[in-house]
């Protein structure tokens, strides 16, 4: 079950995080980026017309008076008069209408550019909006010579973050499905341990079954001719893997050494050599050795050699960290169980392009996996829809869980302090087996403390859910808890 368990937390979280940590910056990066830019004063304030579209996307038309534009065009002019170099003037001296004429057109393009800028963030500031990245802008191009005395108008069109109106979040009735570790599985558990420290021993004769490992030379001939990988010499392997051909396990069971074996093995269709795909393949094996696995007694001796005092304290210490990782598996069904129940009262308004981005990325990931297992493009593609449904769906849970905490953190004031951070440092840096200094000089780099402090603020909100839910236990075997997990997965 700990192998189970470190397998799970290995496979599932980076992706996970990168999800999260995905969403969150994306409903941080326009803002961040407009706050540290110096706001303009309007002569006069432009005017807002705020068109809410729904699924958080706006689109605002907006009107920018003249008098604006004529003082910073004034102010632009006032600056180049004093440095702008023209021949047959001395720096500073050059008449303004002449100023006016040269640098007319670029003073034009930086002025709006400046007044639009500004007006996005006046916007955003005076509605209390946090966009996704940068508006799409209309209306600047239909006219490039606007006279003096008209206003600026143009459009923005943009999305914001993810929005939830909170319903309870506090109280939420859930189950916890919990279980005893029993004499039968820390058996299992040693004898596992036990396997590991097993060594295989040439058998002089005997014949070989599953677990054993035969020393082999092979070669394979399509119509009779070689082909690149089909042979090899001194190969060994441990029967019932089944990386090689079901035949191939066939043949060589009931072996025995210097024994010679054949088959016939149709080779699959995602081979790389296309010529091969589906071919039948004549396959000649020699055993040269034979091995056995032999496991270690179990007694004190081998207790000390796997790091115990002895075999009770061996027992003992698997027992206790089997019922670690089955209270953290407990513990993280239970918590998406009161997740869920919190999100079912809530109300959502996310934005299309966050889940079009998401439901990318998580669809390519998907395809990435299913090739690294050998699974053909042309079965993908059948399975096109399906998979990026599943993605889509994924996408969308995640940015509600990540909205629903961070709302419950801002409701409940919740703050990830420098002591909190450092605590997670000293934490990776123990389950890593590294310096405390190497995993805070890595976190520091980039956004990745961001990332980390925002993983650190939904812990704490979920925290917080938890310990105001109304828990049952519910007493599981093994297998009811590992299902119940893997359905908490899917």
């Amino acid at each position: 079950m700990a192998e189970k368990k470190k397998k799970h937390e290995d496979e599932k979280q980076p992706e996970q995080d990168e999800t999260v940590a995905a969403a969150e910056e994306e409903t941080k990066e326009a803002t961040a980026g407009t706050a540290e830019e110096e706001e303009d004063d309007f002569v006069e304030d432009p005017q807002f017309e705020v068109d809410y579209k729904g699924d958080c996307a706006y689109e605002v038309k907006v009107t920018i008076p003249p008098a604006n534009k004529n003082q910073k065009s004034a102010e632009m002019i006032d600056e180049l008069k004093k440095e702008a170099e023209v021949p047959g003037f001395r720096p500073g001296r050059a008449p303004r209408k002449l100023i006016e004429k040269k640098f007319g057109k670029i003073v034009k393009g930086e002025v709006e550019a400046k007044l639009v800028s500004a007006a996005f963030q006046k916007l955003i500031k005076d509605e209390e909006l946090r966009p996704l990245g940068m508006p799409d802008i209309d209306g600047l191009e239909e006219k490039k010579e606007r006279p003096e005395d008209e206003p600026l108008t143009f459009t923005f069109k943009f999305e914001v973050a993810p929005r939830v109106e909170l319903g309870k979040y506090k109280g939420v009735s859930v189950e916890r499905p919990v279980i005893a570790v029993e004499d039968e599985q820390v058996d299992v558990a040693v004898q596992d341990l036990r396997s590991r420290y097993a060594v295989f021993e040439t058998l002089g004769d005997g014949t070989a079954a599953d677990g054993d490992q035969v020393i082999i030379d092979f070669k394979g001939t399509v119509n009779g001719e070689g082909f690149a990988g089909g042979s090899a010499s001194d190969y060994p392997y441990i029967l019932g893997t089944k990386r090689f051909f079901p035949e191939f396990e066939k043949a060589l069971l009931g072996s025995s050494p210097g024994s010679e074996v054949s088959c016939t093995v149709s080779l699959p269709q995602n081979l790389p050599n296309e010529e091969l795909r589906g071919k039948k393949a004549d396959f000649s094996i020699k055993v040269k050795e034979l091995k056995r696995r032999q496991m270690p007694e179990l007694n004190d001796s081998f207790a000390k050699q796997a790091g115990f005092e002895s075999v009770a304290d061996m027992k003992e210490k698997i027992r206790t960290q089997m019922s670690e990782n089955a209270a953290e598996q407990s513990n993280a069904i239970a918590e998406s169980r009161a997740l869920d129940a919190v999100m079912k009262k809530c109300k959502y308004e996310l934005p299309k392009s966050l889940l079009d981005e998401l439901g990318e990325d998580m669809y390519r990931e998907q395809v990435s996996r299913l090739r690294q297992t050998g699974t053909s493009m042309a079965d993908i593609e059948a399975r096109e829809d399906e998979l990026r449904k599943k993605a889509r769906e994924t996408a969308e849970l995640d940015v509600k869980r990540i909205t629903t905490l961070n709302k419950i953190g801002e409701a409940e004031s919740i703050e990830v302090t420098d002591e909190d951070f450092e605590q997670e440092v000293a934490s990776i840096a123990m389950r890593a087996g590294v310096q405390s200094d190497m995993v805070s000089s890595y976190l520091e780099e980039g956004d990745r403390r961001s990332r980390t402090e925002g993983r650190l603020y939904r812990a704490k909100a979920m925290k917080l859910v938890m310990e105001n839910a109304k828990v049952k236990d519910k007493a599981v075997k093994q297998e009811e808890l590992e299902a119940q997990e893997d359905a908490n997965d899917a």
